[in-house]
């Protein structure tokens, strides 16, 4: 996949917060981006077939480099749909379903963090690229970009995110609550738009626009400027 840095962005974050730090920028860049993924689901990506193991039921995750898993959206072994199930009710339905003599074919599937995977019953078979798992992903808090495809096509909405975060921060020279509030209304509505999007549930939708669109972000100083 290839990848866009937060760095790109800066050119239409910095006049807005011109005082403001480079180091804080791509910070706040970064955290608007992993908000966006996390309430949109929009990143989503198929990871690369595990090989499952026989008496094993425990699975390394292993998303593109810069992202974790952040949910498992459907899984697949041998051709067939696993179902996520939670640690309660797989009690419930499987007792005992460590134990070796309990090991068969796997019929669901758990989510352990954002790095582990159980496979449940614990397959009694090694099978090479035998499950696949779709997953929503979102960049780590170390990572220095995101994927392109969403960096692109949400660009003004993250910009608004991460301004949104920038002028709520209290006493500095940019600080500015009323223009926060302002993007923090745009990012919310493309946010909005993104998740309806990802759920395919964005047709025939009447879409309003304000303050000037999504796609184009609001200038608070330009606003608030003699000249208009």
């Amino acid at each position: 996949m290839a990848t866009t840095s937060y760095e790109s962005l800066f050119p239409d974050v910095i006049p807005v917060v011109p005082d403001c730090p480079d180091s804080l920028i791509e910070r706040n860049i970064r955290s608007a981006v992993i908000e966006f993924c996390e309430k949109t689901g929009i990143y989503q990506s198929e990871l690369d077939p595990i090989t499952t193991v026989g008496n094993i039921y425990e699975y390394d995750l292993e998303p593109p480099s810069g992202t974790v898993v952040h949910k498992i959206m459907s899984g697949v072994h041998d051709g067939k749909d696993l179902e996520p199930i939670s640690s309660g009710l797989l009690e419930q339905r499987k007792p005992k379903w460590r134990e070796q003599s309990n090991n068969g074919v796997p019929e669901y599937y758990i989510k352990q963090g954002q790095s582990l995977v159980w496979l449940v019953p614990t397959p009694s078979a090694t099978m090479i690229s035998s499950t696949i798992l779709r997953t929503q992903l979102k960049p780590t808090a170390t990572s220095t970009g995101c994927d392109s495809d969403v960096m692109n096509e949400y660009r003004d909405t993250i910009i608004n995110g991460a301004l949104f975060r920038l002028l709520r921060t209290p006493g500095q020279s940019w600080t500015d609550l009323t223009g926060a509030q302002i993007y923090g209304s745009l990012f919310a509505e493309g946010v909005n738009l993104a998740e309806r999007k990802a759920r395919h549930a964005d047709e025939g939708v009447a879409r309003k626009v304000t303050y000037g669109g999504i796609n184009r972000p609001y200038k608070t100083r330009r606003r608030y400027g003699s000249g208009g």
